[in-house]
C-alpha cells in the first residue's frame, strides 16, 4: 500500500507541475492520507418493504409478508440499503475525490460491485465527511441457489438481528482527477462482522 501510495505522489507531482496550479494540486495529493472507515448501514429495505426496525420476521405484517412471498415466487428479491463510510482529512488542505469503485465480499465472496461517479471533498484539518454509498441489488440473485433461511440469515446480520454471524469487507477505491485523467490508489478494505 506504501509503495501505491510513493507512486501516486510522484506521479501526482509530475502531472501537477506540469499542468496545474499549487492549490489544484495540493486537494489531489490530500486525498492519498485520508482514513477511511465503516460507518454503519441506513435505509434497508428488501422488496420495498423498511426493515430497519424488524427484529424478526414475525414482526412484519401481513402486507410485508404478502410482499416478501410474492417476490421469491416471481424470483426477484429487491435489496437497498446505505453503507456510510466516514472520511477523515489529516492534511491542512481539502482532499478532492473525483469518485471511488466499490465492492463488497460476503464471507470472502464478492457479491457486489459498483462506483461512485461524483466528487467529494473532505475539509483539511481533521475534517470528517461521510460518503453514502447507495447499494442496491437482488437478493435472490446474490444467493443463488440459498435457501430461503440462508437469505433471511443475512438480512438478520445485516440488521444485527441474527444470532450466526457474517463477515462482510467494503472495498474501496478513492480517484482523482489530474489533468483530465482519473488516477486512483489500490483497493482499501474496511471489514465489518454482522453479528
Amino acid at each position: 500500500m506504501k509503495v501505491m501510495r510513493l507512486k501516486i505522489i510522484i506521479i501526482l507531482l509530475f502531472i501537477g507541475t506540469t499542468f496545474m496550479s499549487c492549490d489544484v494540486l495540493s486537494g489531489a495529493l490530500s486525498f492519498v492520507n485520508c482514513k477511511y472507515e465503516f460507518a454503519g448501514f441506513s435505509n434497508p429495505s428488501v422488496a420495498g418493504i423498511n426493515i430497519s426496525n424488524v427484529t424478526n420476521i414475525n414482526n412484519l405484517n401481513a402486507v410485508s409478508l404478502l410482499k416478501l412471498t410474492t417476490g421469491i415466487l416471481s424470483g426477484s428479491l429487491p435489496l437497498s440499503f446505505t453503507i456510510n463510510i466516514n472520511a477523515t482529512n489529516p492534511n491542512s488542505t481539502a482532499a478532492q475525490i473525483a469518485g471511488l469503485d466499490w465492492g463488497i465480499d460476503l464471507n470472502s465472496t464478492n457479491v457486489l460491485s459498483g462506483t461512485l461517479d461524483h466528487s467529494v471533498s473532505i475539509p483539511g484539518s481533521g475534517g470528517q465527511t461521510v460518503i453514502p454509498l447507495t447499494i442496491q441489488a437482488d437478493l435472490l440473485q446474490m444467493f443463488k441457489g440459498e435457501s430461503t433461511e440462508n437469505i433471511m440469515s443475512f438480512i438478520n446480520n445485516l440488521l444485527s438481528t441474527g444470532d450466526g454471524s457474517s463477515n462482510v469487507a467494503i472495498r474501496i477505491r478513492p480517484s482523482v482527477m489530474v489533468g483530465g485523467q482519473k488516477i486512483s490508489t489500490g483497493f482499501i478494505t474496511l471489514s465489518k462482522n454482522l453479528k
